[in-house]
């Protein structure tokens, strides 16, 4: 490679738009949800998106050369990988199977699991930067900016050495700490898209721990004396880091992006059962019809919509209704929730047809179906309802309580 780095440049600048991307969508997901491990992933990405850029030859030299500190620019890219490391620790602990246990048990995973990682993780990464710091400033370096052979080139000097395992440490805890974490994680997700998402991350945890392993075998070349694993060093580990920063990434977005398809698809899906419940009473609807973004907050208000027009239609919802479709689902072997799904569809029809006539069911129902799910089940069986509105089951549940 020549001393130039055209193709680093590049190839670091490329890697650096995409998780500087890749940051900016993690951090908008987490202005709209407020959640912990969102923040994290879009410091993390703005880190290293930082790195990546600082490590391009170009901007190398220009850092070092602006600011009149040889080889500055080394200390850039390694505390801003730093920090993304910390991120990624603080992750791991957060996603271990041990602490997912004791938030599903009902400690909450965004307020004391957090402050615990952070506990575990801020006071040994903070001292990690402030260490790196001195350092470096401490290693007194000749002149002469090093893009691509800083490491292999003053791995002889004590305090550089010090420098570099001290990094190469926290880093590497932080990568294969994460591996085992997505590991074991594999074993207990059902949900094939997530399962493929955290798959994704592991194997790029994989490749940038590879990029780790490059360097300590190149640096330990160095210090004996022999420069023949140089190439570790300024090409293979830089080559390894920047698939594997890509395939990161995709693992990072992949379920996000499934999710905001999924709820797209939610969003539209309960757009006819919404325009039916409110026919009951036009005045449950909070606004205008939403302009399509922040779909997590439209189809949340959508859902209360809907659930206010249903119990406006209790009164014109037939008790005789909700028994045959029991009957009729029992017969048919389905689970609870698709029980449920049905009888709420049959009983919203039954009740509408009702309205129209202006005649209000001898018995009207006691408890509505699938009234009392809860929260996090909501949307999905209202998505339920609204897919069978028009069943032909539901056909047959309201003719057998006409009989």
């Amino acid at each position: 490679m020549s001393e130039g780095g055209g193709l680093h440049t590049v190839g670091y600048f490329t890697v650096g738009a995409v998780t500087y991307g890749l940051a900016a969508y993690k951090a908008r997901a987490w202005a709209v949800e407020r959640i912990p491990s969102l923040l994290l992933m879009a410091i993390g990405a703005l880190a290293v998106g930082t790195g990546f850029v600082a490590a391009a030859p170009a901007v190398y030299r220009w850092i070092g050369e602006t600011a009149g500190v040889s080889n500055l620019a080394t200390l850039v890219v390694y505390t801003a990988v730093t920090v993304c490391c910390g991120c990624i620790l603080t992750l791991a602990l957060l996603w271990s199977p041990r602490r997912s246990a004791g938030a599903e048990a009902g400690r909450p995973p965004t307020e004391t699991g957090m402050r615990d990682a952070l506990r575990r993780v801020a006071p040994y990464y903070g001292a990690a930067t402030a260490a790196m710091v001195v350092l470096f400033l401490s290693a007194d370096l000749p002149p002469g900016e090093k893009p691509l052979t800083f490491d292999t080139d003053f791995a002889d000097r004590p305090l550089v050495l010090a420098f570099l395992l001290l990094y190469q440490a926290a880093y590497g805890w932080a990568i294969w700490s994460m591996v085992y974490v997505c590991h074991r994680r594999l074993k207990d997700i059902p949900d094939p898209v997530l399962r493929v998402s955290l798959r994704r991350l592991a194997i790029g945890c994989v490749c940038v721990g590879a990029y780790g392993v490059c360097k300590v075998l190149a640096i330990s070349g160095a210090v004996l004396g022999s420069h023949a694993l140089d190439v570790l060093s300024t090409d293979a580990g830089p080559a390894l880091s920047s698939i594997g920063g890509v395939i990161m990434a995709t693992g990072w977005t992949g379920a996000a992006l499934r999710a905001r398809r999924q709820r797209r698809r939610d969003f539209h899906a309960l757009e006819t059962l919404w325009t039916t419940v409110t026919q009951a009473d036009p005045g449950v609807v909070l606004h205008s019809p939403p302009s399509g973004a922040a779909w997590d907050f439209h189809t949340l208000r959508r859902a209360h919509e809907i659930r206010d027009g249903q119990l406006a239609l209790r009164p014109w919802t037939s008790q005789t209704v909700i028994d045959a479709a029991r009957r009729l689902t029992d017969d048919h072997g389905l689970e609870a929730p698709e029980r449920d799904a049905l009888a709420a569809a049959a009983g919203i029809k039954g009740a509408l047809e009702a309205l129209r006539s202006g005649r209000p069911p001898r018995q009207p129902c006691a408890r509505l179906p699938g009234i009392d799910v809860p929260p996090q089940a909501e949307r999905r069986h209202l998505v339920a309802v609204a897919r069978r509105l028009d069943s032909p089951l539901v056909d047959r549940i309201l003719a057998e309580a006409r009989k």
